[in-house]
């Protein structure tokens, strides 16, 4: 994405790292225990990608965090398979000197990458699993950053999303929640930007290319796409 100084998306991305700055000098502010995940070498990989960890053949598991924030979310540790996490975030220029602020060495640094144009970056068919968590949602463009995380992954492998449900709704479609999330009747559906946007059905548009399995669960939207061999 190209961004302009001063315009509305420029100044939504500003906020979120004055977002991050709080939490980082409040130490997770109203999530202490997020905090300290994200930096515990010994934190396991959360459920919701390990199930899917454990149904690769490959070890080690090479993931793709993409809108990692300044600090990956993810576990570093998933039974016997040991995992090499890529996290990215377009903002991880403006994190790297909220690092240096307060004197944190991140356990896996951030990366600069756009979930809009990852195929530039890392080409085709390069990780096992690509997350996404509170993400996509915030991107300018959530169906064209899903069809590139499709297309860095491995055949077989997952892209694996959770998301707030109807974010942009909840949030009044303000900063950057423009677009809603939801599962129905087990279809994954993208609605938006704001509220007079159209709904697209993920799961039929992408059903040539993966199988897609979308539910409530863990307290969100939980979106497994398995990546078909064409």
């Amino acid at each position: 994405m190209r961004l302009v100084r001063g315009d509305a998306r420029s100044r939504q991305l500003h906020d979120e790292v004055v977002f991050w700055r709080k939490w980082f000098s409040t130490r997770g502010s109203e999530w202490p225990d997020d905090y300290k995940e994200r930096l515990d070498p010994n934190f396991p990989l959360q459920e919701h990608i390990a199930k899917y960890v454990d149904q690769l053949p490959d070890n080690p598991v090479h993931i793709l965090d993409v809108g990692a924030g300044p600090l990956t979310k993810l576990g570093k540790v998933c039974g016997s398979k040991q995992l090499v996490i890529t996290p990215i975030d377009v903002l991880a220029p403006q994190y790297d000197e909220l690092l240096g602020d307060f004197r944190i060495q991140p356990l896996v640094r951030t990366i600069t990458g756009d979930a809009e144009n990852l195929i530039p970056q890392f080409g085709h068919k390069r990780f096992d699993i690509v997350h996404g968590q509170n993400s996509m949602d915030h991107t300018a463009n959530p169906l064209r950053a899903i069809h590139q995380m499709l297309s860095v992954t491995k055949p077989d492998g997952f892209v694996v999303l959770f998301h707030a449900e109807n974010e942009g709704k909840n949030e009044g479609y303000n900063q950057l929640h423009k677009w809603d999330f939801t599962c129905e009747n087990g279809h994954f559906l993208v609605k938006g930007p704001g509220p007079n946007g159209s709904t697209v059905n993920v799961t039929d548009l992408l059903g040539s290319v993966g199988a897609v399995d979308c539910s409530v669960a863990y307290g969100g939207i939980m979106v497994a796409i398995r990546k078909r061999r064409l």
